[in-house]
């Protein structure tokens, strides 16, 4: 009896998993139509190889060839990195990630604003509309600058906290780390950081594995905290408690940061999470973070503005599967 003919998305997939996708990841780059049986004719087969392309940020030419190592598209890539993570740790999300960035690119508009190398001229710009520099108006802002802020919570490999992609001189970011909106603040104005200091001159990414636990010497690292403290604050702070007072509740926390935020016009959870970092007391933040009322889950502020600002028509019914497959945003 003739043995049956081994399926050649098979053997496609098993070639991903070489080079660090797993299979199940790598199915869901698939469109919700796909049926294996389509890759056992030749131009089914070069279709699943795009889907996998374009999806991983992976070089076409290697995966179209019948047998060695699946490549990555070389571009710039810098990795900021934790102590004890290496690069192969995180270059698989990394590169995934960029995929995806690139593909919210094509849905917004072409000309982009040039983030202010000055950040405190980015913040009154955003002060004029907007109460104080909140993920709501930081996102706001970046809509309005033709800048995709995407949240990506599932990756391929390790986890990174956020990444900035260059592509033909435009920019994209993404997000990955669970968090209030308070922390994606953080975030996503560090992301910025990047991009308004020239940190990527070519197209590729910067990849934080973990904002603020990277090398200290690492000067983009530096310059990056302190855009982000100065877009945030006006100013370059670290928040205590005061010579004559001592903070013991988050109760307590939140309405001495609220204060503080309602008259200097800072955001009053980036104020709680400062005071935790500079007192190496997240506990009592994160208790503090309880009593802002509101949207508590920022990865919903972020990808909600993200599907807002998005112009479904520049893209495929496949592509705009594919993106909020990827985040998770189906609203």
């Amino acid at each position: 009896m003739a043995a049956t003919p081994t399926n050649p998305i098979h053997s496609l997939l098993t070639r991903l998993g070489s080079a660090g996708v797993p299979t199940g990841f790598a199915r869901m780059a698939l469109p919700a139509w796909w049926e294996d049986e389509i890759a056992q004719s030749k131009s089914g087969l070069q279709q699943a190889q795009m889907y996998f392309a374009r999806a991983f940020h992976i070089d076409l030419v290697s995966l179209a060839q019948s047998s060695g190592p699946v490549r990555f598209q070389e571009t710039q890539r810098k990795f900021k990195l934790s102590r004890n993570v290496v690069e192969s740790d995180v270059s698989v999300s990394a590169h995934f990630a960029t995929a995806i960035a690139n593909l919210a690119l094509v849905g917004v508009g072409t000309k982009q604003s040039i983030v202010p190398k000055d950040p405190v001229e980015l913040r009154a710009a955003i002060l004029q509309k907007h109460s104080c520099v909140s993920l709501s108006a930081l996102l706001a802002w970046c809509a309005e600058a033709n800048i995709p802020v995407l949240h990506i919570h599932k990756l391929p490999g390790k986890k990174m906290t956020g990444l900035v992609v260059r592509e033909d001189g435009r920019f994209a970011i993404v997000l990955s780390k669970k968090g209030t909106p308070a922390h994606l603040l953080f975030h996503l104005a560090h992301e910025l950081g990047h991009i308004a200091n020239g940190h990527l001159q070519e197209n590729g990414f910067v990849a934080d594995e973990k904002i603020g636990g990277a090398d200290a010497g690492d000067a983009d690292e530096k310059e990056a905290d302190a855009y982000a403290i100065r877009l945030l604050n006006g100013k370059e702070v670290s928040y205590g408690p005061g010579a004559s007072s001592v903070i013991r509740s988050g109760v307590a926390l939140y309405k001495a940061a609220l204060a503080r935020a309602t008259q200097e016009r800072i955001d009053v959870g980036h104020i709680i999470l400062n005071y935790g970092n500079s007192q190496k007391n997240h506990p009592l933040a994160n208790m503090a973070l309880k009593s802002i009322p509101g949207e508590s889950d920022g990865i919903k502020v972020v990808n909600s503005a993200f599907v807002q600002a998005l112009d479904a028509s520049k893209l495929s019914d496949d592509q705009v599967e594919l993106l909020k497959t990827a985040t998770g945003y189906n609203a």
